[in-house]
């Protein structure tokens, strides 16, 4: 599973964002990045795998002012950020009061993407916590737009 003709929701966001942003699709051994989540000590739920099978490997880069930006779902990026780490992920989901799975990053500061139970899509970082969207697809489009609550808590 490699190209977004096999992942239709990427095709569907990469449609809605044409010419708001680039998107890079790298090949999918959806085996292969669970065992990788796996063996960093995470999880590996029916919708952490939902989740990368729809989404995972993808980097969407964007323009903000004169720099670029960009979120990605890169396994391997994902795994080797600063704040990724299983434990970190038990503690936003403490703090959080509900479950969430690490499933990206973004921007420079490698902000961790969380994917809570409900489907919200919530970025955290040492600023604390910001609730993006309902949905990746949404909160993609919202991160590129720049339309969604920069509020922490």
């Amino acid at each position: 599973m490699n190209d977004t003709a096999e992942r239709p929701a990427i095709q569907e966001l990469r449609d809605a964002l044409s010419g708001a942003a680039n998107f890079e699709v790298h090949p999918l051994d959806i085996e292969d990045a669970c065992r990788q989540y796996a063996e960093d000590g995470y999880e590996v739920t029916p919708q952490l795998r939902e989740f990368l099978e729809n989404y995972g490997e993808l980097t969407v880069t964007w323009q903000f002012r004169e720099s670029e930006v960009e979120v990605t779902t890169s396994v391997e990026r994902t795994l080797e950020a600063t704040h990724a780490t299983p434990r970190n992920a038990r503690i936003f989901a403490k703090r959080l009061g509900r479950p969430v799975l690490l499933v990206g990053t973004a921007f420079e500061t490698e902000e961790c993407v969380l994917l809570a139970d409900n489907g919200d899509i919530l970025l955290a970082g040492d600023a604390g916590f910001q609730r993006i969207a309902g949905g990746f697809e949404n909160a993609v489009r919202a991160l590129v737009t720049g339309d969604w609550d920069k509020t922490f808590f």
